[in-house]
């Protein structure tokens, strides 16, 4: 790039003794002034990509000292007029030392400095040897520009030729200024917002309901402790998403909100209030009312935040269930009746004993039933007591039915200032019970000594019908169990076989060793007796010399080496039959009536080599038992749970796999985790495993009662079971459960 040249002077010279440039043409200047100004805008460029402004002005520094062929320059800072004591800041200094110091210019930066700090809006100055230019923009000045060392001095003109220069710098720094400011803008926004937050948090920990927001933008639930207390979890160990709070609804609420979120889209979206029911910690269901609140709507008026509140109505629902339980097994009319006689609601579980339609009862009056006018007065009269005086009265009439005449008894109770609860009992029976008990003591008699008998045999029925239903539990139990026995025998044999055959095999062959024993032996005794006939005589030398040759005939050395090792073998494989029938009896017997102290570890064991045939062909089992402490359980029943669980693991594995068996101890629970790489399964076969008769399998081979008496076993022993799986990645059950206490281990 040509240098712009100075004045010209007969006698200067640059720093290499070469006279200066002659004076440029303009055309010379122009193109000069181009190509300064082509490379300002290829360094904007750079910065628009991402850049570092810093950089960006180190680059246009080093550009304009090129073009004006100066040797040293520097670029200093003004600070802001609400910043006055920084004092002026050197941004950048060019040339440095091999330190990284500014040392050859700075002379020239002492003096722009000294130009930026003062409060005097001093102009551009030239002194021939440096030239000190402001940086302006929009009457503001930002910082100035200092130059030196070019041969021959600076005129004033420069100051036109370095204007894009200038000006892109000044951009440069007051966007600087902007980014600056925007940042510690957004810095205190952020802090407020933290802030009012933790303000918010802290509300909400002290607030005796459960109180949570959810951001429908991004998902976010923030949740006090009471919300988290509630379901038995401590802040930090859920998941604060929405996902996670459908997971611990019930399925059937869970799709409820679902389709409640989906009206979002609708902008219909108030108010609400229903009961769900939450999975607490421990896996059972809790009881929760829950209102939300619409407090954020987004531009286009959906909503973008709720927040709700949650109370625990678990006991009130039980007692209402209980209730309803009750109320559905009297055999009562229910009715609220208004101090007119009127109708106003019923609750009825038989039609049989209506005078009237159901459809028609609401809005009806007493004394449009068929009933006598005496008896409807006396109704009314008792009615009109109950709601003056509060008492509970009861009227009895007869009313004319198609199947003749039949006598009712009225209860009735204030339930409000110009109202009353009504239960009508059908007492036919009893009425007419108590005419005949009137025309005949001995049939009252009889007929008493009747209801006492059929007491008698209803609870004798009871009895027996709750010893049936334990035995048919019991029953159960070991049917499937048996059915598991019976799934394994083949395996079973064949595990029992493979010992068998060696077994005899190498009974047979000690047969042979003793056949080829035997004419040795019958020598030995020959020469015995001889010996014993008569002692002093010498032993006959073809005697021995035929023993010799039996010995060597019959390889009797062989067969003394080979019988040890031929009978251990034997011994082996009869005990290892021994192991795998008493495997099969542990497993097939009844459990006594009391638990038994247990290690997990050794039933899990003895569980696999009664298993083992139906694991050993598709998958390679990997143990990791960790050290447990004793379990107070029935042992059958256990081994049972760990039959099912790693039959239903190998089944799942469709061509080969592995099967993990893991044990721990956390806290006072023994942990049992068995995983596969089967196929796994979807939410709705996990939303179904336990059910009974549920199976996933082709009809025929399974009953669907494995893990449904697996999960009331380990529910029996105050334990718990939990799954985890998906499609294609295998499953994972996890069998939790209390260990002994130390009184029972010691006992």
């Amino acid at each position: 790039m040509p240098s712009l040249s100075p004045d010209p002077t007969s006698g200067s010279r640059d720093r290499s003794g070469l006279p200066p440039d002659p004076p440029q043409p303009p055309d010379d200047l122009l193109r000069a002034s181009h190509q300064l100004l082509r490379k300002i805008v290829e360094i904007q460029s750079t910065l628009i990509r991402g850049g570092n402004p810093r950089e960006a002005l180190q680059r246009l520094l080093t550009v304009v000292m090129e073009a004006t062929g100066s040797t040293s320059g520097c670029l200093v800072e003004t600070p802001p007029a609400t910043d006055r004591a920084r004092g002026a800041h050197c941004l950048v200094s060019l040339p440095a030392d091999a330190r990284g110091e500014e040392a050859p210019g700075q002379e020239l930066r002492t003096r722009v400095e000294a130009f930026c700090a003062s409060t005097e809006p001093l102009p551009a100055e030239s002194t021939g040897t440096r030239c000190v230019l402001p940086l302006d923009v929009e009457g503001l000045r930002l910082g100035a520009v200092g130059l030196a060392g070019r041969p021959g001095g600076y005129e004033a003109r420069i100051t036109d030729f370095l204007q894009p220069f200038l000006a892109a710098c000044g951009a440069l720094l007051q966007g600087e200024r902007h980014e600056q400011r925007r940042s510690e803008a957004e810095r205190a926004l952020r802090q407020r917002q933290q802030e009012s937050a933790e303000n918010l948090r802290l509300v909400m920990d002290n607030m005796e309901d459960g109180v949570w927001v959810l951001d429908l933008d991004t998902y976010e639930i923030f949740a006090n402790h009471r919300w988290l207390g509630m379901l038995g979890y401590a802040r930090g160990e859920l998941e604060p998403t929405l996902q996670t709070w459908l997971s611990l609804c019930h399925p059937e609420d869970a799709a409820r909100y679902t389709e409640a979120l989906a009206r979002r889209q609708k902008q219909d979206l108030n108010a609400m209030e229903w009961e769900q029911r939450l999975r607490h910690r421990d896996g059972g269901w809790r009881w929760v009312m829950t209102r939300v609140t619409v407090v954020a709507r987004d531009a286009q008026g959906r909503t973008s935040r709720l927040v709700g509140t949650n109370v625990d109505i678990t006991v009130r629902k039980h007692g209402e269930e209980r209730l309803r339980a009750l109320v559905d097994m009297l055999p009562d009319l229910v009715f609220r009746i208004g101090a007119d006689g009127t109708y106003r609601d019923h609750y009825i579980t038989h039609q049989t004993d209506l005078a009237v339609p159901v459809d028609r009862i609401i809005g009806l009056n007493m004394r449009q039933l068929p009933l006598a006018p005496v008896y409807l007065d006396k109704i009314f009269l008792q009615l009109g007591r109950a709601i003056r005086e509060g008492t509970a009265e009861v009227v009895e009439y007869p009313m004319e039915r198609p199947q003749g005449r039949m006598f009712y008894e009225m209860r009735l109770m204030r339930s409000g200032p110009d109202e009353v609860v009504a239960i009508v009992r059908n007492i036919t029976e009893r009425k007419q019970t108590e005419e005949r008990l009137r025309q005949q003591e001995e049939e009252l008699r009889r007929h008493r000594d009747s209801l006492e008998e059929m007491v008698r045999n209803r609870s004798e029925k009871l009895l027996r019908a709750t010893l049936e239903l334990e035995e048919q539990q019991a029953q159960l139990i070991q049917t499937e169990k048996m059915a598991s026995l019976g799934q394994m025998a083949a395996g079973v044999a064949h595990e029992i076989n493979n010992p068998v055959s060696y077994v005899m095999s190498n009974l047979g062959t000690l047969d042979q060793y003793v056949s080829a024993l035997r004419p040795l032996l019958a020598a030995q005794r020959e020469l015995l007796s001889s010996h014993e006939a008569a002692p002093a005589a010498p032993v006959a030398p073809e005697l021995i010399e035929h023993m010799r040759e039996l010995w060597e005939q019959g390889d009797v050395d062989y067969l003394l080496d080979d019988m040890p090792e031929l009978v251990e073998e034997s011994l082996a494989g009869t005990r290892r039959i021994k192991e795998i029938v008493q495997s099969l009896r542990s497993f097939a017997r009844e459990d006594s009536g009391e638990p038994q102290l247990v290690d997990v570890n050794e039933e899990l064991a003895s569980t696999l080599k009664i298993v083992w045939n139906e694991l050993k062909y598709k998958c390679e089992v990997k143990r990791d038992f960790g050290p447990l402490p004793p379990v107070s359980c029935h042992p059958t029943q256990i081994s049972q749970v760990f039959t099912n669980l790693l039959v239903n693991a190998a089944q799942a594995i469709e061509t080969r796999g592995e099967i993990r068996i893991r044990t721990r101890q956390e806290g006072g629970e023994v942990v049992v985790e068995i995983a596969d790489t089967g196929k796994g399964m979807s939410p709705e076969t996990l939303s179904k495993l336990f059910t009974p008769f549920f199976t996933t399998k082709p009809r025929g081979q399974g009953t669907g009662l494995g893990l449904s008496v697996s999960y009331g076993i380990i529910t029996r022993h105050q334990g718990r079971i939990d799954v985890q799986s998906e499609p294609g990645k295998g499953s994972t059950f996890i069998i939790r459960l209390p260990a002994a206490r130390a009184e029972e281990a010691r006992g």
